[in-house]
């Protein structure tokens, strides 16, 4: 199988100035095509960094796909540096410059001299033309290896290595493999709990592969397989996720989904049931998720954000001795936010949280991080949920968010 290398060229990319978002395309791209990218490098705009990455590549893997620095300014050095990595000249790529010309005289514009730079090429380069911009792309081969330079705009570089460079790889290297990725979303486990759990199919094999990938509340479990066909890489993920499964149960609320958010939305709407919330400690975040997937307003009525203790006697009806007698962080309070929000709201299913999120306000006996997570249902039954969780402000409340939403997921599903 062959492999390949990716380097983003650009000082911006190492400044944080700039989203590198087209190594992520160029890698699925190659992978969907069954090429192996064994590394992604960034390197700022230096003809000799450059070089040396791209030399540094060369040696390790069979194509080199490189982004970025193919502009007409003083700053784009790709074309230079590959030259150099490879022991070439530069010289005038004729029906390159000709191209770039006509494409200013379309635009009624007169052409820089500093366009006729990106008409210069690597002495013996293939070239890739360029139908959206000035900067045509080239290959050069080392032997059985081969550099890739494309553009960095991310709209010319797509087109180019969709358009040019897969087909030529693939036929190049006559790559016949596939590789086929799927995703299991997992929520209620933390990282190391999941691992653990799948610890030995993790270390057991190499293909199909296993790798934990952590979000903020949830983590993806990414099964990864290589074969001859499309169809083989999938019976040897079907033969592998049942045994993931098993030591996941009730943790995998999607395969290749979205957030649970959206997940959850798509459950409630598929039941035909409607949710309220009343929140606390999180202070709408809980709201804010749900309404932020489009079409919330088929199963989401609204909520309640009772902060104080008077927003949820006027507003939730929660009886004042309910918080006298055990305080408003506490099962009892929680549950009955939750029927109040479920009755004033008229819907299916409520979900409540109360909690202390500090950095003050706790104590011996509730300390910062206790928050209660209730659930009213259309059965008429209430559930309710202690949790400790740890963090500053913001990660208790987000994680409290994420808990209600694992029990509504696992109420509704």
């Amino acid at each position: 199988m062959a492999s390949a290398e990716i380097i983003t060229v650009g000082t911006e990319l190492l400044l944080g100035q700039l989203v590198d978002t087209n190594t992520t395309f160029i890698a699925k791209t190659l992978a969907d095509a069954g090429i192996d990218v064994h590394r992604e490098t960034s390197v700022g705009d230096n003809t000799e960094r450059i070089a040396a990455a791209i030399a540094e590549a060369l040696g390790r893997a069979d194509a080199v796909v490189v982004a970025g620095g193919l502009g007409p300014t003083v700053d784009d050095l790709t074309r230079e540096a590959a030259a150099r990595a490879t022991g070439r000249s530069q010289e005038l790529h004729e029906p390159s410059l000709a191209r770039i010309r006509t494409m200013f005289d379309r635009l009624g514009r007169p052409m820089a001299d500093n366009n006729r730079r990106q008409a210069m090429m690597p002495a013996g380069a293939f070239v890739l033309d360029n139908e959206l911009g000035t900067a045509p792309g080239f290959i050069i081969e080392e032997g059985t290896r081969a550099v890739i330079a494309v553009p960095g705009v991310p709209r010319e570089m797509r087109a180019m290595i969709s358009g040019q460079v897969v087909p030529w790889l693939v036929k190049r290297f006559d790559v016949t493999a596939t590789i086929v990725t799927r995703v299991l979303n997992t929520i209620g486990l933390g990282e190391s709990d999941l691992d653990q759990r799948i610890a030995d199919l993790f270390h057991a094999g190499v293909n199909p592969s296993i790798a934990v990938l952590a979000h903020f509340g949830q983590v993806d479990v990414k099964l990864t397989a290589k074969a001859h066909s499309h169809d083989e890489a999938v019976a040897m993920l079907d033969e592998l996720e049942p045994r993931i499964r098993e030591r996941l149960p009730d943790c995998i609320y999607a395969i290749d989904g979205g957030p649970i958010e959206q997940v959850v939305g798509e459950l409630l709407r598929i039941r035909g049931w409607t949710l309220a919330t009343a929140e606390s400690c999180t202070g709408g975040r809980i709201a804010s998720m749900l309404t932020s997937v489009a079409g919330a307003s088929d199963y989401y009525l609204g909520g309640v954000v009772s902060y104080a203790n008077e927003a949820k006697l006027d507003f939730l009806d929660v009886a004042p001795e309910l918080i006298e007698r055990y305080g408003a962080v506490s099962e009892e309070v929680a549950t009955a936010m939750a029927v109040g929000a479920q009755a004033h709201l008229r819907a299916s299913c409520a979900i409540a949280v109360t909690g202390i999120a500090g950095p003050g306000g706790g104590s011996e006996e509730k300390p910062v991080g206790l928050v209660y997570v209730a659930l009213a249902g259309p059965d008429a039954t209430a559930q309710v949920r202690k949790l400790m969780l740890p963090g500053d402000r913001e990660m208790i409340q987000r994680r409290a968010a994420m808990a209600a939403l694992t029990m509504l997921w696992k109420a509704v599903r």
